[in-house]
């Protein structure tokens, strides 16, 4: 199933993963009872960004209770070892999206 951002606000969305590609590239995936799906900009374009920042941008209007990055290396392919039985996926909790900033810093 394709879940298109535009359409985002009519699901419950329980955690918001932004999936660490490669070079700076990021994909978000929304997890909905406990499904994972990537999110597409159009029915031929996934959403994918350079910029993390603007990326969560685009997200806060909506109400995601978890927020991570997602990392899974390649090393061990890269260096000709053998896959391991074991995922070497790393998450990294994010701040929420709706977290409001002082109106004055001090």
């Amino acid at each position: 199933m394709k879940i298109y951002f535009n359409k985002l606000s009519k699901y419950q969305i329980d955690k918001l993963v932004f999936n660490s590609l490669e070079q700076a590239l990021y994909q978000p995936i929304v997890v909905i009872d406990g499904e994972e799906y990537v999110v597409w900009e159009s029915s031929k374009k996934t959403m994918l960004s350079h910029n993390l920042t603007v990326l969560r941008e685009r997200f806060s209007t909506l109400d995601i209770p978890q927020v991570c990055l997602r990392h899974e290396s390649p090393y061990d392919e890269m260096v000709g070892q053998a896959s391991k039985d074991h995922s070497n996926r790393l998450e990294v909790p994010l701040r929420a999206l709706k977290t409001e900033l002082p109106e004055k810093l001090n």
